[in-house]
């Protein structure tokens, strides 16, 4: 667990240890402002009305009054074209393009710069739609411009200049278009990684959370066992008539117990801040404190934070089913390291006699779950316990891949 001192800033990530809340989207590559785009689109309308103007002459009549129609069509179709892709409408957007086509096809009997609009339309419906609906909008521009020149009477040269165009810009269109996928997917999946790494966090808080409450509830069940059975040695004390001394050393070692345990708590919360946890002093000191041998074979080294602790929570939960069930008996500690793994063995010979902790004495230890709980904790970790009888007494074995 690392706690930070800083605050967190506006759409920073929440902090470990704080409450997750949604997650900030990051801002895709800011597009051209609206301003900007408006002059932008105001000087290409003003090329392309330039351009057809002096290639079409328009006027007042005849074959003028046809082009300058055709030249406000075509700046009516580039302007809401502009209008459509600024503003989120690509309905208008394409029939803007269709527009344009249209209006460039039936500018070829005038002029060859119907290649040039048409081109323009290709690249606007190119930007917009995918590569066969934007041919076959660009189409629309071939259809017009050869009805026209059949009706006109020109020359059919000028046609093959309208298709040079259409494709120069459904080219020009469709690279447009994927750099505009490019820059989404890569927004997209900025967005995705946030949400990644929100979630992340969220779920290492949770576990953190669950370790601390396995942590807490371990300690307590360890320490409150042990002073179930000091109480009652208490109580018998009391009963038998002992000694105020000795009764009095009787209340020392529970409260002894009681600090005990919850110096073992802070160290466990210590540990999980992934602070070192020196197993073999921590196993050696149980082992003394209930009377049992301690051994370490192989070469010892440092562990995982969470493998060290499962090991001294194994250690005490063995020790203490010991304490409580076979009194009295020899016990062995036995912490092994080996080549991919360590594994911890606590032993205790055969009971003189069999011995079944009170239903008083029972009570408040863990609800008879300290074994299953301790085996969840070490599959977690890929290991394995196994407890069961060994040469007539008792056997509990843990090995974690550490």
């Amino acid at each position: 667990m690392r706690t930070h001192d800083r605050h967190p800033g506006p759409g920073s990530r929440p902090e470990r240890g704080e409450a997750p809340g949604h997650p900030a989207r990051p801002a895709p590559p800011a597009p051209v402002g609206l301003p900007m785009g408006a002059a932008v689109g105001l000087l290409a309308l003003a090329g392309l009305v330039y351009g057809a103007v002096q290639s079409t002459q328009p006027g007042l009549a005849g074959r003028g009054l046809a082009a300058s129609v055709l030249v406000v069509g075509m700046g009516l179709g580039w302007t809401g074209w502009v209008v459509g892709s600024r503003t989120g409408r690509p309905v208008l957007a394409v029939i803007s393009s269709a527009v344009l086509a249209l209006v460039g096809g039936a500018m070829a009997p005038l002029s060859s710069y119907a290649a040039v609009v048409v081109g323009v339309a290709a690249l606007c419906a190119a930007t917009q739609l995918e590569l066969l609906p934007a041919a076959a909008l660009t189409g629309l521009g071939l259809v017009a411009a050869t009805v026209a020149l059949a009706v006109d009477g020109e020359g059919f040269a000028v046609l093959l200049a309208v298709a040079a165009g259409g494709l120069s810009g459904l080219l020009l269109g469709v690279v447009r278009h994927q750099r505009q996928e490019s820059l989404r997917a890569q927004a997209e999946l900025a967005v995705a990684r946030e949400r990644s790494a929100v979630e992340h966090e969220r779920a290492e808080l949770l576990a953190e959370r669950n370790r601390i409450a396995r942590e807490v509830h371990d300690v307590l069940a360890h320490t409150l066992s042990a002073l179930s059975v000091q109480m009652t040695a208490l109580d018998s004390l009391v009963e038998d008539g002992a000694d105020t001394d000795d009764v009095r050393k009787a209340i020392g070692r529970s409260r002894r117990l009681a600090v005990e345990g919850l110096e073992e708590t802070r160290r466990a919360v210590r540990a999980l801040r992934e602070e070192p946890v020196a197993l073999a002093e921590r196993l050696g000191s149980l082992a003394a404190g209930e009377g049992a041998a301690f051994q370490v074979g192989g070469a010892e080294r440092p562990l995982p934070a969470a493998a060290a602790i499962a090991l001294v929570r194994a250690a005490q939960e063995a020790l203490t089913n010991t304490r409580k069930h076979a009194p009295g008996t020899r016990v062995t500690v036995d912490l092994d390291f080996r080549a991919s793994s360590t594994r911890l063995t606590v032993t205790n010979t055969a009971p003189a006699r069999h011995h079944a902790a009170p239903a008083d004495e029972l009570a408040g230890t863990g609800g008879g779950f300290g074994l299953t709980g301790m085996r969840e904790r070490v599959e977690l970790l890929g290991g394995t316990l196994t407890a069961g009888p060994h040469e007539g007494g008792w056997r509990t074995r843990v090995e974690v891949p550490a």
